[in-house]
């Protein structure tokens, strides 16, 4: 991946998790490039399809694109970041993270991002100040 590739990714995104919104200086695991069309799945490596991600939200990601909501249990895509709108499909109750759509609640289980170890960091960030999710 080009270097001028990656800035523009870093730069759009805000230096913050595409998924789960947690801010990439305050977080002490390496971010990482996120397809968000798998390559396996016939997605590029374009800026269109690369998002930035945590750690966290790239690992329980992997190659999905859809998943099961909780609520219904249909099959449901999974958050685009490209061609989404994070605040449609999310909202911050505290520090836990809500899917407001089928597409949120289905993104939030998929990539478990509510697991006890992002709480603890979203909260303390809650608590110093400063840091908006949304």
């Amino acid at each position: 991946m080009s270097p001028v590739l990656l800035r523009q990714i870093w730069k759009r995104a805000g230096n913050r998790c595409e998924y789960c919104h947690i801010p990439h200086p305050q977080f002490l695991l390496p971010f990482q490039v996120d397809h968000i069309i798998a390559r396996q799945h016939g997605g590029e490596s374009t800026l269109e399809n690369l998002a930035l991600a945590c750690f966290h939200c790239n690992r329980y990601k992997g190659p999905n694109i859809a998943g099961r909501d909780p609520d219904t249990r249909e099959l449901v895509r999974l958050f685009h970041p490209r061609t989404d709108i994070w605040s449609e499909h999310f909202e911050l109750s505290h520090a836990r993270i809500v899917g407001r759509t089928s597409i949120g609640r289905t993104t939030v289980q998929v990539l478990s991002m509510n697991a006890d170890d992002l709480l603890l960091v979203r909260l303390a960030l809650i608590d110093e100040g400063g840091v908006d999710f949304q």
